[in-house]
């Protein structure tokens, strides 16, 4: 079973959601998990706590991914929005791009007093108020994210992903190759991947929700060139078909 919880609003403006995902059969679950442009957390609960508490990062991803979940693991993660997570840390975000990797390994922006009170949370309450007070504990000492990237990131959800990256480094009175460079830095891949995976999650909404267009309709609707356009994309994003999400 997933859901998502809400973070603490003064988290809001760098936490897209909490989520947890338990309850899974004895035979173990396959998830798909879709592009989305964020970074996620991960914390893994079972048998041996202490050891699983240890986080990865999952970083932005520009393709599919899938991830057997089993019955004795509990699963607990921080989706950061795009860009939200630098504001804890220094670490280039695309140095994780399209990898889970151990946080012990790198950089960490959770220290050892962290680790070790965590496995003894007992509750999904529990574990979020931790993770909030201790995220909330930072804000004195945030890295400012850059105000021309997260107001390029507004404007390319705005537009649903139809602005061109000439367009976006325009409005932000940026030069192309300079915005480009802190974009990838920031959010992890370049602004036009960006812009490609807002593009793709809108149009996998207008799927699910106007289920009875053509589907060259809603590919002209949603910016593409043309049917096989749209198709193209889904293939390369999700392995899949736009059909098989309506």
């Amino acid at each position: 079973m997933y859901q998502e919880h809400r973070p603490d609003i003064r988290l809001t403006p760098f936490v897209e959601t909490y989520w947890t995902a338990t309850e899974f059969g004895d035979e173990g679950e396959v998830f798909k998990i879709l592009p989305d442009g964020c970074v996620d957390i991960l914390f893994a609960f079972g048998d041996s706590s202490a050891e699983n508490s240890i986080p990865h990062i999952v970083g932005t991803m520009t393709y599919f991914i899938e991830i057997k979940y089993v019955d004795d693991i509990n699963r607990f993660g921080i989706r950061f929005k795009p860009a939200g997570i630098t504001a804890f840390t220094h670490v280039p975000i695309f140095e994780f791009t399209n990898q889970q990797i151990d946080m012990t390994g790198v950089e960490t922006l959770f220290d050892e007093g962290f680790y070790e009170v965590l496995p003894e949370k007992k509750t999904i309450t529990e574990t979020i108020h931790h993770i909030d007070t201790y995220l909330l504990g930072k804000l004195s000492c945030l890295y400012t994210p850059e105000k021309q990237i997260i107001h390029a990131i507004d404007l390319i959800y705005l537009a649903k992903g139809q602005l061109s990256l000439a367009d976006v480094a325009s409005h932000v009175c940026s030069g192309q190759r300079h915005f480009e460079r802190k974009f990838k830095s920031s959010v992890g891949i370049s602004p036009k991947t960006f812009a490609k995976i807002v593009k793709f999650k809108h149009t996998l909404h207008h799927l699910r929700t106007h289920s009875s267009d053509n589907l060259y309709a809603i590919a002209i609707d949603c910016g593409y060139y043309d049917q096989t356009h749209l198709i193209k994309d889904f293939k390369a994003l999700t392995g899949d078909v736009p059909g098989n999400f309506r």
